[in-house]
């Protein structure tokens, strides 16, 4: 079925100086943005599996600074791996791979751009949601955090820029409001009042990092379970993947969005509103992973405001929707009719019982830190 790749696997397995020679080709993923394959190899002691991936330069628009991000990461955290004598690295680290002119990419006659990662042998990932999975995802990416907690993030290049200033998405959904040019204003006012009423507690995270209060570090910026790579056999944790998104930023948002994705039930598309909630023993069990890999890691009022992340990044993601339906639908995909509209009212649902249930959240943190503090 992929036969008409391998002339260009052949070249990339030489480029880049992979063992073996080519014996199989498989799709793991014709994704939206990026296409991955898996490609094997045969060598004499038997054979090697390779991630082979074409990027999407039109939504990167900078692949190799992006790829240099990855690099920088990857090798610190494999540094700690090995500093602590960790006997399964490659497993628990993507490594990508580079051309002898130390390039992360190759690109082909169409212009585009192609790269090898290394493959996570016996794991699977998935998006399913339950406690003890969503305890081993705030786990690896708890420690995903902790290993780059002394890395320098302003040496990292800046992926997607403003990707969570919430103060600029508010400012971009007013902007829409006001120039209103499909009409549509009048037919949503209550879910953008609801929003602009909530502004306060949308940014606040953004003015505590403007004060210096919260620092910018290393965060992942997609932090949903299907990133993380779980051991066929036993469910442990493996290595934390997908790695485009990953720049400076405030650990709140990473922490936030996790819940935001696996902690509701409902979905964030679903027009049934009634089945929308965070449900707190999921919340529990990310932030139980999550938290422990924190202490002494970074300041004490990063993680007390991680219940706050999952507040502000459920109204700035409606804010986004919102905004989107605003302006006719241009930049999220559609999949059903008035789909921004019911995607603003979810996060909308999702919001207001974050907020009814923030003190138990804050509770629930309190004794989590308690538990491993001892």
């Amino acid at each position: 079925m992929y036969g008409k790749l391998f002339p260009l696997f052949k070249t990339l397995i030489s480029e880049f100086n992979l063992k073996g020679t080519l014996l199989d080709i498989r799709c793991v993923s014709a994704g939206n943005i990026n296409d991955t394959y898996v490609a094997t190899t045969a060598y004499e002691e038997g054979e090697r599996q390779y991630l082979i991936q074409r990027v999407n330069h039109k939504v990167f628009t900078d692949p190799e600074r992006i790829a240099e991000n990855v690099g920088k990461v990857t090798d610190h955290i494999e540094a700690k791996l090995r500093q602590a004598g960790e006997p399964d690295i490659r497993r628990k680290v993507l490594r990508y791979y580079r051309k002898a002119d130390g390039s992360y990419y190759h690109i082909d006659e169409k212009g585009s751009y192609w790269r090898v990662l290394s493959y996570v042998y016996s794991s699977i990932n998935s998006s399913l949601s339950d406690a003890p999975r969503l305890r081993s995802a705030g786990l690896a990416f708890g420690e995903f955090q902790q290993q780059l907690a002394d890395f320098p993030a302003e040496e990292l290049f800046v992926t997607i820029p403003d990707f969570h200033n919430t103060k600029k998405r508010y400012e971009d959904l007013r902007a829409s409001a006001k120039a209103d040019i499909h009409n549509r204003l009048e037919s949503v006012r209550e879910e953008y009042d609801y929003l602009m009423s909530m502004e306060k507690e949308a940014v606040m995270l953004c003015e505590l990092n403007e004060q210096g209060i919260l620092p910018n570090r290393v965060v992942h910026n997609d932090t949903k379970c299907n990133n993380v790579m779980f051991d066929f056999a036993t469910g442990e944790h493996l290595a934390v993947i997908d790695l485009d998104t990953v720049m400076p930023g405030l650990v709140a948002y990473d922490f936030g969005d996790a819940v935001r994705f696996a902690a509701n039930p409902g979905g964030e598309d679903n027009p049934d509103l009634d089945a929308i909630y965070l449900d707190i023993e999921y919340y529990t069990a990310f932030a139980d992973g999550f938290v422990p890999c924190l202490l002494g890691s970074v300041t004490d009022k990063e993680i007390e405001t991680l219940p706050d992340g999952v507040l502000a990044i459920t109204l700035e993601l409606a804010a986004r929707f919102l905004k989107d339906y605003l302006d006719g639908d241009v930049y999220f995909k559609c999949k059903m009719p008035n789909h921004n509209l019911i995607r603003t009212k979810a996060q909308i649902a999702l919001a207001k019982d974050v907020c009814s249930k923030m003190p138990i959240m804050r509770r629930r943190l309190k004794g989590i830190i308690r538990k491993f503090q001892g």
